[in-house]
């Protein structure tokens, strides 16, 4: 009996002289970086050496359009548009929401009203020094009202791809599907839509970036031609958290808005 109590007493005395604060394996009076993170891998003087914590990351954006087209209804209009963006990054995933609101002018007539939601999911299915691939998916709420009461859901998949040359120079590209589902009217026929566009970026500086780019992308409509922009763009990290952008597109088919531009900013939370 008196051998067990020695024996619990040596191991309480063993546990009350050996504490460990973060309870990362290395006793507090070795131990050089005190409160690491749980999630975190540490060296034998329990300082980190890799963070297993995923963090979250997201921005909120405001941007400002016009164009010449109401895509919507595919008519020719001096349409302004306005939106707000939001995007999240956790790990490999970005989700991402964009909801507008139009106002298109005739000399005929006037109309607004909220264009559809759009909310996106993308992963990043391939990450290297130089090439970045991405799959996502998405769904278009409609919100957009065409008065004839045959609005749906409609869905998307797409890829798309980022490659770098060098520093500073690097190319990236895109596809999407969209299943459309609204129902056919006697004087509207919809189809499925084919979205594409590829193009060139440059890194004038670590907080600037320029490119320029070629889309094509089918019309909801049907006898509609392909819609077809070349496009330059241009944004800057005013500090770590504003940022800012701008667009210019200029259409190269008739289905196209013959000039097209827009202006963002943003802030990166």
């Amino acid at each position: 009996m008196k051998r067990a109590f020695f024996t619990l007493y040596m191991i309480i005395s063993s546990a009350i002289a050996y504490t460990d604060g973060d309870m990362d394996g290395v006793e507090d009076d070795y131990d050089k970086c005190a409160q690491t993170p749980l999630s975190d891998l540490v060296d034998y003087d329990g300082c980190s050496i890799k963070s297993g914590k995923k963090e979250i990351f997201y921005d909120i954006v405001f941007g400002s359009g016009y164009s010449q087209i109401n895509y919507s209804s595919q008519q020719s209009a001096d349409t302004i548009n306005s939106y707000v963006q939001t995007d999240i990054y956790f790990d490999k995933w970005y989700f991402q929401g964009i909801a507008s609101y139009y106002r298109s002018y005739t000399s005929a007539s006037k109309e607004k009203g909220w264009d559809d939601t759009v909310l996106n999911l993308f992963y990043k299915f391939l990450s290297t020094e130089y090439l970045s691939l991405n799959l996502g998916g998405g769904i278009t709420l409609p919100t957009y009202e065409s008065g004839y009461n045959n609005e749906a859901l409609d869905y998307r998949g797409s890829v798309n791809f980022e490659y770098s040359i060098g520093e500073r120079n690097y190319i990236f590209g895109g596809y999407s599907y969209t299943w459309i589902n609204d129902r056919d009217l006697p004087m509207l026929t919809y189809q499925n839509t084919k979205y594409f566009n590829i193009g060139v970026g440059y890194i004038p500086t670590s907080n600037a970036t320029c490119n320029i780019s070629y889309s094509s992308s089918d019309s909801i409509y049907k006898n509609i031609k392909t819609i077809q922009t070349l496009g330059i763009g241009y944004s800057l990290d005013i500090d770590p958290n504003w940022f800012i952008g701008a667009y210019y597109d200029y259409g190269l088919s008739s289905s196209a808005s013959d000039h097209s531009m827009s202006l963002y900013m943003g802030y990166k939370f």
